[in-house]
């Protein structure tokens, strides 16, 4: 009769057990940490019915002796996309608000990566000190997204 194992150490070590490759899983966002949504999937799900759908979403960019109006790419739950008239440098400290629907969300960002787009430039940003309200708002946006 076989004795039963009631807990975790009563299982046998796996000593010696090599195997012979390195598992790494795939990830479907490649280098990204976080999925993105873009901007026009932003209009459905945050426009209601009967409802026109705006053709960008403004995100107002500000620092130190610096203000301009850019338009929402895309946005994910460690950052933003913003398409701008002005090149930014990389490393620089932001702060930027926009409405996502009736949602104010304001937050203070670095700039990560700019590259030109006809003439134009989308710049990276990552969010730092986030308020956990506002990540569970795009947390929320970013999981009804998936199920369109």
């Amino acid at each position: 009769m076989k004795k039963e194992i009631t807990g975790w150490n009563q299982i046998p070590s796996l000593q010696d057990l090599e195997v012979d490759w390195q598992f790494e899983p795939e990830n479907p966002l490649g280098k990204r940490d976080w999925p993105r949504i873009p901007c026009n999937d932003l209009h459905e799900i945050l426009t209601f019915k009967n409802a026109p759908a705006r053709e960008s979403i403004p995100v107002k960019v500000v620092a130190k002796g610096f203000e301009e109006t850019g338009y929402l790419m895309d946005i994910a739950q460690g950052g933003i996309a913003v398409l701008m008239d002005t090149k930014l440098n990389q490393g620089q400290l932001l702060r930027v608000g926009l409405f996502l629907g009736k949602y104010k969300l304001i937050a203070k960002v670095v700039t990560r990566n700019v590259r030109n787009v006809d003439f134009r430039f989308v710049c990276g940003m990552e969010f730092l000190e986030l308020d956990k309200e506002s990540k569970d708002y795009i947390a929320g946006i970013v999981s009804s997204q998936m199920w369109f």
